[in-house]
C-alpha cells in the first residue's frame, strides 16, 4: 500500500471516528453544557447592568473597590459592613454611603446621626430623583437639609456639565489640581435658621469644597462639608467619579480619599455601607450561580433554553417499543441467516458500530480456517489476502474484502463473500 493511500486511509478512519463521536448522546450533552457555560460568561453581571451599584466588593467600572483598596493602603483600615445601622453591629468608625440603592430607615438614619454628633464622620453621596419640576430628597437627605439642583432636558441630552468648578478654601482642598467638571449640584438649607434656634442636633454650618455655576449664574455646590455636633458630614454631588473607571483621573476621589484619611483615627476603621446597596452577606458561588439562573432576566431565559435542549436530547434518544423488522413475515417463521444478517447489520449501523460487527463476522470465518479471530480492521485484511488464494478480483473474499473497507463497511455484501467462500471449500 502507498504512503498516500495509508495516508487517506488513516483520515478515513479520524472521520469515521468523529461522525461516531458527534452521533453520541454524552457528547451532545457536553455541547449544551459548553453552550451554556459560554452564554454564561458572556451575560455575566456588570457594574452598568441591573442597576448601578456602588459597592466595595465590584472591581466592574462601575464600583468602588478601587477607592477602598486605596484607602486601606494609605494607612486607615477599609471594611465592608453588610449589616443594617440598628438591631445589628453598632455604627462606629467613618461610614461611607454612595448612592444608596435602599434608602436607610428613620431608625437607622437617627443611629447614623448620633454616630456622627458624637464625633463619627459619615462621606455621603446623596441620591438624585428628578420629578417633573424639582427633585425629591431622600428622608437622610431631608434631616440634613441637602437639595439637588435639577437637571434640564437639554443639558441630560447633551450631557452638559456644570461651569467654572472652583476649589473653596479649606484645609482639605489645599494643594489640589484644578476641579474636574461635574453635571450635579446641591444647596444645603435651613442650617442657619437652626442654629439661631439653638439646635444643637441639627447641622450648624456648611463649608463649601467645591463650586460651580449654571447657565444663569447662580452657584451651587459640588462638595461641602457639614459640621454636625462633635463630627462631620461630608457630601459630595457625584458618585461616578469615585468608581473604578474614574478614580484614578478625577480630583474628587482625592478629595474623598482625602476626607477618610484627615477624619478617621490610625486606630479606626472605614466602613463602606453595602446593605443599603443590597448587599446582605457574602455568597458561595454556588449562591451566586443560583442568583443569576433564577434571579436574573438573562439567567432565567438561558435556564429555558438549557432545559429545552435538553428534553429535546432525551426525546431524540428515545426507544418505543423493541425493535422488529419493518415487514414481519407473514408465517412468523424463523427468519432466513441472510435476512437475520441484515436486521443485525441495520442495528449495528444505527448504533454506529458497523466495524465491530464486520469483525464478529470475519471471527466465524476465522474459527473455520483455524486463524486467531482478527481484532481490527488491519489484521481482518491481512486475514482475508492470505485466505483468498485465487486470482482475479471477482473472488468472494475479494468482494468481501471490498465490502470491509467501504465506508461503512457493507456487512450483507461480507457475510455473502464469506458464506460462498466456504461452501466453495466444503464443496472441494
Amino acid at each position: 500500500m502507498s504512503r498516500r493511500a495509508r495516508g487517506d486511509r488513516r483520515l478515513g478512519d479520524r472521520g469515521l471516528r468523529d461522525r461516531r463521536l458527534r452521533g453520541r448522546p454524552l457528547f451532545r450533552v457536553a455541547l449544551i453544557l459548553a453552550f451554556a457555560l459560554v452564554a454564561g460568561y458572556l451575560g455575566r453581571p456588570e457594574g452598568q447592568r441591573g442597576g448601578t451599584i456602588r459597592s466595595s466588593f465590584r472591581t466592574t467600572p462601575n464600583g468602588v473597590a478601587a477607592l477602598a483598596r486605596g484607602i486601606d493602603r494609605l494607612g486607615r483600615r477599609a471594611e465592608a459592613r453588610i449589616t443594617p445601622l440598628v438591631d445589628a453591629d453598632p455604627v462606629r468608625g467613618t461610614l461611607v454611603l454612595l448612592a444608596p440603592r435602599l434608602p436607610p430607615s428613620p431608625r437607622e438614619i437617627r443611629a447614623l446621626l448620633d454616630r456622627v454628633r458624637d464625633g463619627g464622620t459619615l462621606l455621603y453621596v446623596p441620591v438624585y430623583v428628578p420629578r417633573r419640576n424639582r427633585t425629591d430628597p431622600t428622608p437622610l437627605m431631608d434631616s440634613l437639609g441637602v437639595f439637588y439642583r435639577l437637571l434640564t432636558a437639554r443639558e441630560q441630552a447633551l450631557d452638559r456639565h456644570l461651569q467654572e468648578p472652583r476649589w473653596a478654601d479649606h484645609p482639605l482642598t489645599g494643594g489640589l489640581a484644578p476641579p474636574d467638571a461635574v453635571a450635579h449640584g446641591f444647596r444645603i438649607t435651613g442650617h442657619d435658621r437652626d442654629d439661631e434656634a439653638g439646635d444643637s442636633t441639627a447641622v450648624r454650618t456648611a463649608a463649601p469644597l467645591l463650586t460651580v455655576r449654571d447657565d444663569d449664574g447662580e452657584e451651587w455646590m459640588a462638595a461641602a462639608e457639614l459640621e454636625l455636633g462633635d463630627g462631620r458630614v461630608v457630601v459630595l454631588a457625584e458618585a461616578g467619579p469615585l468608581s473604578n473607571r474614574r478614580a484614578a483621573d478625577h480630583s474628587l476621589a482625592v478629595l474623598a480619599v482625602r476626607a477618610a484619611l484627615a477624619y478617621t483615627s490610625p486606630a479606626d476603621t472605614v466602613f463602606f455601607d453595602e446593605y443599603h446597596q443590597g448587599i446582605r452577606g457574602h455568597r458561595t458561588p454556588a449562591e451566586a450561580l443560583a442568583q443569576f439562573f433564577l434571579g436574573t432576566a438573562h439567567g432565567r431565559a438561558l435556564l429555558h433554553l438549557v432545559a429545552l435542549c435538553f428534553v429535546v436530547l432525551v426525546c431524540a434518544g428515545l426507544r418505543f417499543g423493541a425493535p422488529t423488522p419493518a415487514v414481519a413475515p407473514p408465517d412468523r417463521e424463523r427468519r432466513s441467516p441472510l435476512e437475520h444478517v441484515s436486521a443485525l447489520g441495520d442495528l449495528y449501523r444505527k448504533a454506529g458500530a458497523a466495524g465491530t460487527a464486520a469483525l464478529l463476522l470475519l471471527a466465524r470465518l476465522a474459527r473455520a480456517t483455524r486463524n486467531p479471530a482478527p481484532r481490527d480492521t488491519a489484521e481482518a485484511d491481512t486475514l482475508l489476502r492470505r485466505l483468498d488464494a485465487e486470482e482475479g478480483r471477482d473472488t468472494p473474499l475479494a468482494r468481501a474484502r471490498a465490502a470491509l473497507h467501504a465506508d461503512p463497511p457493507n456487512l450483507a455484501a461480507l457475510a455473502s463473500g464469506i458464506d460462498e467462500h466456504l461452501s466453495r471449500r466444503l464443496d472441494s
